[in-house]
């Protein structure tokens, strides 16, 4: 009798085994290299590691939704990707709370302008400083090209010295205008970001002013000065 009932637990057990094995059985729906969706109940090899969908293979109800697998190439392009979004986001909030502090901060365009004037007085004043400077080298260049050049027709040894001087002037020379080219450069830069902020302060004016002139009875005019 012990020998039946062990006979019966076992068919029992693999019956509940094959029972379970054939309601956890999956269908797949993937799309292969060509573009092509195919959906069986075997998964290939090299569909392993492919974003693929899983379904109950009796109920047909989706268990798994399964996402491609990034190379460590790939995985590092997306984080890349990532950190350059969440910095052009950050750039973006940044930009938003300086023009909201543009309203804040100056009442009138002239107080804009002041501010401008602010940063560029003194690049104005390091290219005037610069041109001077230059136009004195250059009577240096002349004056010293002109002796050795009467030297040379006379003669006579041209002067070490002078030759020296004169070599140090014409690169000295050609890195000031090298450097005020930068800075002319710089300083339209700023003119024309001064033309794009007075564009973005009149339209941000315009439109807190009809918010202003928009609200309940008085509480949009300006208070009356004592």
């Amino acid at each position: 009798m012990s020998n039946v009932k062990l006979l019966l637990s076992a068919f029992l057990g693999t019956a509940l085994i094959a029972g379970a094995a054939a309601q956890e059985k999956k269908i797949y729906r993937w799309v292969d290299k060509d573009g092509k969706v195919q959906i069986s109940d075997q998964l290939p090899p090299e569909a392993v590691d492919k974003a693929r969908k899983e379904y109950n293979a009796k109920t047909g109800s989706l268990k798994n939704d399964v996402k491609t697998q990034l190379s460590p190439a790939e995985k590092a392009a997306v984080d890349q990707q990532a950190k350059a979004e969440a910095a052009a986001m950050a750039e973006a909030d940044k930009a938003k709370r300086i023009e909201q502090g543009m309203l804040v901060n100056y009442a009138t365009e002239q107080d804009l302008q002041r501010f401008f004037d602010e940063r560029t007085d003194l690049l104005k004043q390091t290219i005037i400083s610069l041109k001077a400077s230059i136009q004195s080298r250059r009577v240096v260049l002349i004056s010293t090209l002109n002796e050795l050049s009467e030297a040379e027709m006379n003669g006579q040894a041209l002067d070490a010295g002078k030759l020296k001087t004169l070599a140090e002037t014409q690169t000295l020379v050609a890195k000031q205008t090298e450097q005020m080219g930068r800075l002319n450069v710089n300083y339209r830069t700023l003119q024309a970001e001064f033309a794009l902020t007075l564009d973005k302060y009149r339209s941000m004016k315009a439109e807190a002013d009809l918010r202003r002139a928009a609200l309940p009875g008085d509480a949009g005019a300006t208070p009356a000065q004592p």
